[in-house]
């Protein structure tokens, strides 16, 4: 039965001390090959019982990812030839392999950059405007990235040093538009997302060859992002706005937000057609996940969408949310939060009044939290609000430790 793996002569070193190393194929035990890796390592650096490099050697982590890939690439051609009925003789693997490094080769001609810009202007028609945004700027973080890669960024050069140098780069090094140092956790994490997306989108075109992100862990923590609970909307409810009509505008939107839980970018595209007035619901399909949800009318909504004639006012994400602060302090949200978050491994510590944590973003946190605490059943609401999977429904619902006791204690004494 064919076999392949790792190799190195026996006894074998060049007069540089090294011995070359390879990948043995035996289709038999009389017919086999050696594939050269282009790759010569010490030999007290070759663990024989594992058939594997020693991680002691300088250049592991690029041996490491380049026999895994050529393990895999044989992997695959040996899969492929038993599917289709194919002798997998040495010549016809050599000849696969052969097939393999031109269009690597092919490959690595592709512009890593110019590869970005033609995705961007693929995905504008099919992805909401944030998005783009969000591509933009992982293509900017990649290109201030440049000045300080050991290597070129290339696809050929998304390896484990890559890796380890851009996320150093994003947590320590991106100077952010308000002259901040480093992206915080969650952030740095979207951009490695997106780069993910991105590379294997080139994968599945045939643009470049199958390239292992395995080992890309796109970082992730938990948020202490605020919700309103509904006494505080009612308070925001009942604010007199009535000499600032751009302010009052913010409210409105704000509210009908906490109240439907969608995004800022759905509550600015909400229109007339959405409505079904005699039912008292919205039907809209979500722009960022293309998902159809039916809200119902809840609470203030409405009427706040009979006063704009059932078409919300359209406002500046950034002037919306500058000024929903605005809402907060004179809604007196006053209670003091302690924020925690990481960048890349220092904890930051940040201590805030709650108005100055309100954005778009706590709409659709109010509303799934506030609908969760009223006791409508979790797997119900995410046919509202339109989460695909409980995990991520989950992050959205913020109950304080304060809540959490209070819930079971009223719970025991029901009990009881």
């Amino acid at each position: 039965m064919a076999n392949y793996s790792p190799f190195v002569k026996p006894n074998y070193t060049a007069k540089d001390g090294t011995t070359p190393l390879y990948i043995r194929y035996n289709y038999s035990r009389v017919n086999r090959t050696l594939i050269k890796t282009g790759y010569s390592i010490k030999p007290e650096h070759w663990d024989d019982k594992k058939k594997w490099v020693k991680r002691a050697s300088h250049q592991f982590e690029v041996i490491d990812a380049l026999l895994t890939k050529m393990i895999t690439r044989l992997g695959n051609i040996l899969t492929y030839a038993k599917e289709n009925n194919i002798d997998p003789t040495v010549e016809y693997v050599l000849i696969e392999i052969e097939k393999e490094k031109e269009y690597i080769q092919r490959s690595n001609r592709v512009d890593i950059f110019e590869a970005i810009d033609k995705y961007i202007e693929e995905q504008r028609p099919i992805v909401c405007t944030d998005r783009v945004k969000d591509y933009k700027s992982f293509k900017k973080h990649l290109t201030s990235f440049k000045e300080h890669s050991s290597q070129p960024i290339t696809f050929r050069n998304l390896n484990s040093t890559f890796y380890n140098e851009f996320v150093d780069f994003l947590s320590n090094k991106v100077v952010k538009p308000d002259g901040g140092i480093g992206l915080l956790t969650n952030s740095a994490g979207k951009v490695i997302r997106i780069l993910k997306a991105f590379v294997n989108h080139q994968v599945d075109k045939g643009v470049i060859p199958t390239i292992d992100l395995k080992k890309f862990k796109v970082l992730e923590e938990e948020t202490d992002a605020i919700y309103l609970t509904e006494t505080e909307l009612s308070i925001i409810q009942k604010l007199n706005l009535s000499d600032d009509i751009e302010l009052e505008r913010i409210r409105d939107i704000f509210l009908v937000g906490c109240y439907t839980g969608l995004r800022y970018g759905d509550l600015s595209n909400l229109h007339a057609e959405n409505i079904d007035h005699i039912n008292g619901f919205i039907h809209i399909k979500q722009r960022k996940v293309h998902r159809a949800v039916i809200i119902p009318f809840l609470d203030p909504v409405p009427q706040i969408l009979e006063k704009y004639n059932y078409s919300l006012p359209s406002i500046n994400s950034q002037k919306f949310n500058a000024r929903l602060k605005e809402i907060g302090k004179m809604a007196k949200l006053t209670q003091r939060i302690e924020i925690v978050r990481k960048k890349g491994q220092t904890r930051v510590q940040d201590v805030y009044k709650k108005w100055e944590l309100i954005s778009s973003h706590t709409c659709r946190r109010s509303f799934c939290t506030n609908m969760y605490l009223s006791g409508f059943p979790a797997d119900e609401l995410m046919k509202i609000s339109g989460h695909k999977n409980t995990d991520a429904f989950k992050r959205y619902i913020k109950i304080d430790n304060q809540e959490a006791a209070s819930r079971l204690k009223a719970l025991r004494n029901r009990i009881k």
